[in-house]
């Protein structure tokens, strides 16, 4: 070998080691993935349905339906200064919080989330109703 293309000889074979590690690399990646994907979908039911079945579950959706419903109940009561939605959405998110009170048995625990769910929806449209079309539009 000439002397002259010793060091471009030993620069393309790093490069080539660095394109072929590379290679094995994504190669390896491509088949942890091709092995775990099947059996994490096969496990994901189960954690999911664990999740939503948890206390944890509960929490999290508490903590995120009650800032949005107080804050849409106090601005529409700024806007059309009616008390009615506002009461119900506070007696729903009350169902909500006492069906996290430790104690509660599984039955009374759906029956609670279900009324509370009820009773905001049905807050949350007479809310809507009233900002949208003025006091009037309320039995």
């Amino acid at each position: 070998m000439n002397m002259c293309f010793k060091p471009l000889y030993r620069a393309i074979r790093r490069y080539t080691d660095i394109v072929e590690g590379a290679a094995v690399s994504a190669s390896l990646l491509c088949l942890a993935h091709c092995l775990a994907l099947p059996l994490l979908l096969l496990m994901l039911p189960g954690i999911v349905g664990l999740f939503f079945r948890s206390e944890a579950f509960h929490a999290v959706a508490l903590a995120l339906v009650l800032p949005p419903a107080l804050a849409a109940f106090w601005l529409g009561y700024r806007r059309h200064g009616a008390r009615r939605p506002a009461l119900l959405g506070v007696a729903g998110m009350g169902c909500l919080i006492a069906a996290l009170v430790p104690g509660v048995e599984e039955q009374g625990e759906t029956a609670l989330t279900v009324a509370g769910s009820l009773l905001l929806v049905a807050a949350h449209g007479m809310n809507w109703r009233l900002r949208s079309h003025g006091p009037d539009t309320l039995p």
